[in-house]
């Protein structure tokens, strides 16, 4: 028979279980736990003190590059150049809002290698064909009378045409090598090639754009007035964007790439990012991966195969390889070059 004296040794050897687990755990148990702990923690610190001195050495080591760099555009890259181009015509099409230093660093690259620079194309918000009002206007500068669903194509398509006449390689106008988009193909556009696009720069649909106050036209020779003149024939363009771009890639500077890449092929794209070291490159979180703009460009098997990529023109050795592609024109025509995983390699094979 249960008593209450039963029921008192239960509670007390209860309790005497529980003081003895309390005690066995805050001492024996917890002193192996504490142990393990310990050498857990002296093994993160070595580690962290061995990864420490790496990130030094590594650091050290960049930033001893940087002067290296910095002289190698300078001082090296304007004698290595000289040559590569035979007074070659090249004009210059950039978005506002990247960093406009490597674009001109770009252009006085293409006078160092022989070049003729024919100044630089800016195209900003005033030109975005995402924008009704900024088509309309576009397509009044040109004199394009074409419906509203329209325009945005007849406006892209009168651009490239324009460039087209210019340029040297044109393949025919009735083969397209791409597929038509059908937001930037205008499908009332003539097969013939315009007549307003030669010598005449005030009949340039370039110059048109200018004269609209849609478009900024920089001359080649800082503090002199441009000729807003392009060649009739045997013309090099190099297309830019990229980090900072006024301009979303898909509301003008990609539809032109495609329209350019079907009628003309060997049209040079680049990549400008905002000009960082590589310590600033891991150090800041907000640094876009290398090859944003121009890695859908790539990864289109039909587009990629009419057009010259570079990722790195903000760099000194991505503006070597817009020179070196420039040089092989109009036997390179495609080609991905740079420094992001998308590139096949940092320059063209440079020829004899």
């Amino acid at each position: 028979m249960i008593n209450l004296r039963f029921h008192i040794v239960s509670i007390v050897a209860i309790f005497l279980a529980l003081a003895i687990g309390m005690l066995a755990g805050s001492t024996l148990l917890d002193r192996a736990t504490v142990d393990v702990l310990k050498g857990r923690q002296k093994s993160l610190d070595s580690r962290n003190s061995r990864l420490r001195a790496q990130n030094d050495e590594l650091r050290a080591a960049i930033e001893a590059r940087i002067p290296a760099d910095r002289d190698f555009g300078t001082q090296v890259l304007p004698t290595l150049v000289p040559g590569l181009l035979q007074d070659d015509p090249v004009l210059i099409i950039a978005t506002r809002g990247i960093d406009e230093d490597s674009v001109r660093a770009l252009q006085s690259a293409v006078r160092d290698a022989g070049g003729a620079p024919l100044g630089i194309i800016w195209f900003d918000s005033r030109l975005d064909l995402d924008n009704a009002d900024a088509v309309a206007a576009a397509a009044t500068a040109l004199g394009i009378d074409a419906t509203a669903d329209k325009a945005k194509a007849a406006v892209v398509s009168e651009i490239v045409r324009g460039l087209v006449v210019s340029g040297g390689t044109t393949t025919s106008t009735t083969t397209t090598a791409v597929p038509a988009d059908p937001e930037t193909t205008d499908p009332a556009a003539p097969d013939a090639e315009p007549t307003d696009v030669g010598n005449d720069p005030s009949l340039s649909v370039l110059s048109k754009l200018v004269d609209a106050d849609l478009a900024d036209w920089e001359s080649p020779n800082e503090g002199e007035p441009g000729s807003r003149t392009l060649p009739a024939g045997g013309l090099d363009i190099v297309l830019l964007s990229g980090e900072g771009s006024e301009l979303r890639a898909s509301h003008l500077m990609v539809p032109l790439i495609k329209g350019l890449a079907a009628r003309l092929p060997g049209a040079v794209v680049g990549e400008v990012r905002k000009p960082r070291t590589d310590i600033d490159v891991v150090d800041q979180d907000d640094v876009p991966k290398r090859g944003t703009f121009v890695n859908p460009l790539r990864s289109d098997e039909a587009l990629s195969a009419r057009l010259i990529t570079v990722d790195d023109v903000d760099d000194t050795f991505g503006r070597l390889a817009v020179v070196l592609a420039l040089a092989q024109l109009p036997t390179l025509t495609s080609g991905s070059y740079g420094i992001a995983p998308s590139a096949q390699q940092p320059f063209p094979t440079p020829t004899s």
